[in-house]
C-alpha cells in the first residue's frame, strides 16, 4: 500500500531510514529544480549520495534491468564512445560527455520504493517550487529588481530552461484540474496555472512560445472531460490571443517578423545559411549541421565535434564559434550519425509510449509532458545539452518504476 500522508509515512516501520532519506532528498530535488542550478544540484547530489552510500543502489539494482533503461544506457555510452573519434579540438567533447552525470539523479529516483512512497508528491514538489519562483519573479517586478540579465526569472535558471519548466507546470496543472472536484482546490489550481502563464509570457523565449502553441491541443484535450474537440479548439485560439497581451511577447514577435523580412530580401547564400549572417544564425547552424551529416552519415563527428567540423567547412574568422546546432535532432545526428539518431528515436519512443500508457497517473503524465516539451522546444534549442532541462528529463525518466507494482519487472 502506498502511503500518502506525511505523518503515516514517517512512522511506517516497513520503510527504512535510508529509503525515507532518499525519498526526502529526491522530493527536495524536485522542489529546488525551478529555483536555480545551485540548489537543485546540491539537493540532487544529496539524493545521489544517499542512493550510493546507503546501499540502496546495490539492493535495488534489478530495477535497472527494465527495458525502459536500455535506450538511456545506450545514450550514455554514445557520448563516451564518441570521444574516441571526435573531431573536437577544444575540449568541449569531454564537457558534453561529462553532462551524462545528470542520469545519476534519475537512477536515484528509480530506486525509491514506490510501493510505500507516493510518487505524486514528487510531482507536486516540482509544481510548488515552480510556484514559489513565480512569486519571486513578481517580487522582482514589484520592487523593480530585475536579475543581472535584466529579466525577471525569480530564482530560476536561464529563460529557455525556465520557460520549458513553466510549460510542464501548466500541463500538470491542467492534469490535476481535470481530476479535481473540490471548488476551492479547482480555483487554486486555476490560479496556479495563471501564475505559471504570467511568468511564461514575461520571459523572452521564442522557442518556448512556439512549443507552447504546438502543445496547446494536448493541453486542451487534457483539461476537459466533455466536448473535448470543440473546447480544445477554443483553447488553441485563446492561448495565442492571451500571449499577445504581453508586451514582451509582442516585441519578440516583431523581431521575428523583421528577421523574416530580412530573410525574404537577403541574397540566397545568407538567406539559407550557406554563409553566416547574425540575423539568420539558426539557418546557418542547421545548414552547417546538414552538410556535416552528409559528410559523416553513419557515426557523425563524435561528441562535441560539431564546432570544429563547422569551422573546417567555413573558416571565415569573422564567424563566431558555434558549439551546437540549436536543435536536438540535428545535434544527435551530427555527433553520432544514423546510429545515434536511431538510439535517440528509440529513447523518445519508449519514454513517450510509457508516459502515454500511464497518462492517467500524475507521474505518467509528468513523464509524457516533460518528453513532449523537450521535443517541442528542441526544435530551436539543444535542450538535451542544457543541464537544467537534462536534469528534469532524468528525474522524469526515473519515475517509471512507480508505474508498476513490481518495479523490477518491465
Amino acid at each position: 500500500m502506498t502511503i500518502t500522508l506525511l505523518g503515516d509515512w514517517l512512522k511506517d516501520p516497513d520503510t527504512t531510514t535510508g529509503q525515507k532519506a532518499l525519498y526526502a532528498a529526491v522530493a527536495l530535488t524536485f522542489f529546488c529544480l525551478p529555483l536555480g542550478t545551485a540548489p537543485s544540484t546540491l539537493a540532487g547530489a544529496l539524493a545521489a549520495g544517499i542512493w550510493l552510500f546507503s546501499g540502496i543502489a546495490l539492493k535495488r539494482r534489478r530495477i535497472y534491468t527494465a527495458s525502459y533503461w536500455w535506450p538511456v544506457f545506450a545514450l550514455i555510452v554514445l557520448h563516451w564512445v564518441g570521444l574516441l573519434y571526435t573531431h573536437d579540438t577544444t575540449g568541449i567533447g569531454m564537457e558534453y560527455a561529462g553532462k551524462t552525470y545528470c542520469w545519476l539523479f534519475g537512477l536515484a529516483v528509480a530506486a525509491i520504493p514506490f510501493q510505500r512512497c507516493c510518487a505524486i508528491r514528487l510531482v507536486q514538489a516540482f509544481m510548488l517550487g515552480l510556484g514559489i519562483n513565480v512569486l519571486a519573479a513578481i517580487a522582482q517586478i514589484t520592487f523593480q529588481l530585475p536579475d543581472r540579465f535584466n529579466q525577471h526569472r525569480g530564482l530560476g535558471p536561464d529563460y529557455s530552461t525556465l520557460s520549458a519548466y513553466l510549460i510542464v507546470g501548466m500541463m500538470m496543472g491542467a492534469f490535476f484540474l481535470n481530476r479535481e472536484t473540490g471548488t476551492k482546490i479547482r480555483i487554486a489550481l486555476a490560479g496556479l496555472i495563471g501564475l505559471y502563464f504570467f511568468h511564461f509570457v514575461i520571459l523572452q523565449s521564442r522557442a518556448s512560445y512556439v512549443a507552447f502553441v504546438l502543445l496547446a491541443p494536448f493541453i486542451g484535450y487534457t483539461l476537459f472531460k466533455s466536448k473535448k474537440l470543440l473546447k480544445t479548439a477554443g483553447v488553441c485560439l485563446l492561448i495565442p490571443g492571451l500571449m499577445m497581451l504581453s508586451p514582451i511577447v509582442r516585441t519578440r514577435i516583431a523581431q521575428t517578423v523583421n528577421q523574416l523580412n530580412y530573410h525574404l530580401q537577403a541574397d540566397s547564400q545568407k538567406a539559407w545559411g550557406n554563409t553566416y549572417s547574425r540575423k539568420e544564425e539558426r539557418l546557418y547552424l542547421w545548414n552547417g549541421a546538414l552538410r556535416i551529416i552528409k559528410q559523416h552519415p553513419l557515426v557523425g563527428v563524435g561528441t562535441g565535434g560539431y564546432q570544429t567540423a563547422l569551422k573546417n567547412i567555413d573558416s571565415d574568422p569573422d564567424v563566431p564559434l558555434m558549439s551546437h546546432p540549436h536543435n536536438n535532432f540535428l545535434h544527435i545526428a551530427v555527433s553520432f550519425g544514423a546510429v545515434g539518431s536511431a538510439v535517440f528515436l528509440w529513447f523518445l519512443y519508449v519514454a513517450i509510449a510509457n508516459g502515454w500508457r500511464h497518462r492517467q497517473t500524475a507521474e505518467g503524465y509528468m513523464l509524457l509532458s516533460v518528453v513532449l516539451v523537450m521535443v517541442a522546444t528542441g526544435i530551436f534549442n539543444t535542450q538535451i545539452l542544457d543541464v537544467g532541462t537534462a536534469f528534469l528529463l532524468s528525474l522524469a525518466i526515473g519515475l517509471q518504476p512507480s508505474f508498476l507494482r513490481n518495479p523490477a519487472d518491465g
